[in-house]
């Protein structure tokens, strides 16, 4: 230990190999047989994946908005949580993925806190924060020319199978306005037709997000055609194993919930 450190217990329950000690010098004393504490499964650690559409249908102050809520969301992170940004695509898979992904440094001795390792964490949390904001930002969008929801959550898909032990959350900070050559959900322009998801999931087409927890925020649901937009990724959800509830599906919150799917 880095001299002039110190070390807090996390939580008040000993570890495990306290325990077995306690358990090894009663039984040297003669005294009753004290089992060792029973083995209990370690906390599951977080991925959160944070997706921004920064398409020019989204107003600046949308896209301020979610780098606020994703710094207060990012510093509730803890060691050895995992965290992702990713800028939604425009058109197709072909183009380059504008993304960032990293986890949070492990603590240096398991189930203790030392000073160093805050430090550790909350140096990497700031960057990350600003990491994040650069993906989220607000200028350069003139030449964008579409928004391709549909593609980039294979690219969502692909983070959860590389951490299949992580607990995976997706913010998706979007109007849920789906626009490219071949679906054009604005003004309903080009809607996929009834059957869409399914047919698309039977051709092995859809990703698998199954365990995936899904937050939209920047979707509005208060007129008829924005309805028909949620009603789609209803369904896209439900069948590729994702959980999407109503109250997930939200223009502008006052902050991104931590625990969203229970």
């Amino acid at each position: 230990m880095v001299a002039g450190s110190t070390r807090t217990p996390v939580g008040a329950r000993p570890s495990r190999g306290l325990a077995l000690a306690l358990a090894l010098i009663g039984a040297a004393c003669g005294g009753e047989d004290v089992p060792p504490e029973p083995e209990t499964p370690p906390e599951p650690r977080e991925l959160v994946i944070f997706v921004y559409d920064r398409s020019t249908s989204i107003p600046d102050h949308t896209l301020e908005l979610a780098t606020q809520l994703t710094n207060e969301r990012v510093m509730a992170l803890d060691h050895e949580d995992r965290v992702a940004g990713v800028r939604v695509l425009q058109q197709s898979l072909a183009e380059e993925r504008d993304a960032w992904s990293e986890s949070v440094p492990a603590r240096t001795i398991q189930d203790f806190e030392v000073s160093r390792d805050s430090v550790a964490k909350f140096r990497f949390l700031l960057d990350a924060t600003v990491l994040l904001a650069d993906l989220a930002d607000t200028k350069g969008r003139d030449d964008i020319g579409g928004t391709d929801i549909l593609s980039t959550l294979h690219d969502v898909a692909a983070e959860m199978r590389a951490y299949p032990d992580h607990d995976a959350t997706l913010y998706l900070f979007s109007d849920m306005l789906q626009s490219n050559y071949q679906i054009d959900m604005e003004g309903l322009r080009l809607m996929p037709p009834d059957g869409w998801v399914r047919e698309a999931h039977d051709g092995g087409r859809l990703p698998d997000l199954s365990g995936l927890c899904v937050v939209v925020v920047g979707a509005r649901v208060d007129t008829p055609a924005s309805q028909r937009v949620k009603a789609f990724w209803d369904e896209y959800f439900q069948t590729t194993g994702a959980t999407l509830v109503d109250s997930n599906y939200m223009l502008r919150p006052v902050r991104l919930p931590l625990n969203p799917c229970g």
